[in-house]
């Protein structure tokens, strides 16, 4: 695939551990776990700043046009204006789900209004897929379609995600009150009000 109009090939070849440090610094200034953030990199384009989907989604995070335009995203084949623009898109997402990362996954993925029309992860196979690959990726355990809900907008996530809990702190650093719970219900849509 050849570079974007004026854009040098160089320019556009970050290694993955300058791409996954970008991530860390990123995600962590939008409170988000930089682990979550990789996952969803990993699985939106492999970590290829260069990729474009078949729809039209373009960079790191797979920003859509009229997407990358609200975020004031001027070059979305720059990895730290598609990272940034997309980190503050999910955490947009994780605050309109009240926490429910299955839904902002899905929201992510196969857009809001088809989260809403089926309230919860829509019947997609590609989207289910996807929810279900990111978040195994992030936890480190099988997912069984439902919901994983972080009971707190904009958290960071830290400890052992595979025992089900995990310590939170607030994006300004100090520990939060206690633990949370990471629920997987077992609920088909993983639909609202989890």
């Amino acid at each position: 695939m050849a570079p974007p109009e004026g854009r040098s090939t160089d320019s556009l070849n970050s290694s993955r551990a300058e791409l996954r440090a970008l991530v860390d610094r990123l995600s962590r200034q939008e409170g988000l776990d930089p682990r979550l953030v990789d996952a969803l990199v990993q699985a939106e384009s492999a970590y290829n700043p260069r990729a474009i989907s078949k729809k039209g989604a373009m960079g790191l995070m797979q920003l859509m046009p009229q997407t990358a335009r609200r975020l004031n995203v001027d070059d979305p084949f720059d990895p730290e204006q598609n990272i940034r623009g997309g980190v503050r898109e999910f955490s947009r997402l994780i605050d309109r789900y009240s926490g429910n990362l299955s839904l902002a996954l899905a929201a992510y993925n196969a857009g809001e209004g088809a989260v809403t029309k089926y309230q919860g992860i829509p019947p997609y196979r590609e989207t289910r897929n996807y929810v279900a690959r990111i978040m195994e990726t992030y936890t480190g355990r099988p997912y069984r379609l439902g919901s994983y809900h972080v009971t707190r907008s904009r958290v960071r996530l830290q400890g052992d995600l595979s025992s089900g809990t995990a310590l939170i702190s607030n994006v300004g650093g100090s520990t939060g009150s206690g633990g949370i719970s990471i629920s997987s219900g077992g609920a088909l849509g993983g639909g609202f009000g989890k």
